[in-house]
């Protein structure tokens, strides 16, 4: 009886072992997965660990700023950011596409941090190749005021769930 629950119990380890799917032994959270330089090129983390995230449904967030001189003084802006649409390119690259909203009177100063008063809005697509374009739209027409194409260093971040999920390596269209 004990060699045939031993038998069993090994079989059953060796089952569970052979699965398709990976397992995941990280705490859960947001975690930095992917950052690139203004260029695209990665800096630190894994593009693999990005697009994982994304097969396996979960959020993904994507930080951007930057530092400027501005007279005796330094001025410093980040934004994060959960995209509305989200696109794997050639299981190789990730595109993002960020909510519109009203531009705000002021992005430095934390006392006018308040929609613009008929102001227009303002929208971008984020790629890991570090491309940044950012639009900006007449509120009540639609038409579009500027296009602002840029280069930005990018950090991307993943949502995990509670640890010891099964991971999907599986590409969507599959």
């Amino acid at each position: 009886m004990i060699r045939t629950i031993l038998a069993l119990s090994i079989m059953a380890a060796i089952l569970v072992s052979c699965q398709d799917s990976k397992t995941e032994l990280s705490p859960s959270g947001w975690r930095m997965v992917y950052k690139i330089d203004r260029e695209g090129n990665p800096v630190a983390g894994s593009m693999d660990d990005l697009i994982s995230g994304i097969r396996n449904g979960y959020s993904v967030r994507v930080g951007w700023g930057w530092e400027r001189e501005r007279g005796d003084s330094t001025l410093r802006l980040e934004h994060m950011a959960e995209p509305i649409f989200l696109s794997l390119i050639q299981e190789k690259d990730v595109s993002v596409v960020i909510d519109a909203h009203p531009l705000l009177d002021n992005y430095i100063d934390i006392d006018q941090q308040q929609f613009r008063e008929g102001g227009h809005i303002w929208q971008t697509v984020l790629t890991t190749g570090g491309t940044f374009n950012a639009k900006v739209y007449h509120r009540g027409t639609g038409e579009l005021i500027r296009d602002m194409p840029q280069r930005q260093r990018m950090t991307w971040f993943v949502e995990y769930p509670q640890a010891n999920n099964a991971i999907i390596d599986t590409p969507l269209y599959e």
